[in-house]
């Protein structure tokens, strides 16, 4: 389990900043993540709404259904 506090940033506009280099295993597969990227709500990455994602994981939706 990854402790997404520290790579990555929660913005006000609601989008997500990667501060650290990170491998995640995602709903698509796995995905490297360089810091700087930013990710909007709504913006697919490899297929997926990373911000979105990464809200749910914050809130531990995904680990209640697994």
């Amino acid at each position: 389990m990854h402790n997404f506090a520290d790579i990555f940033r929660r913005n006000s506009d609601g989008s997500w900043t990667c501060i650290k280099a990170a491998t995640l295993d995602g709903p698509a597969g796995r995905m490297q993540v360089s810091p700087g990227t930013t990710f909007a709500p709504g913006t697919l990455f490899m297929n997926v709404d990373l911000a979105k994602w990464l809200d749910e994981e914050m809130r531990g939706e995904h680990r209640k259904q697994g």
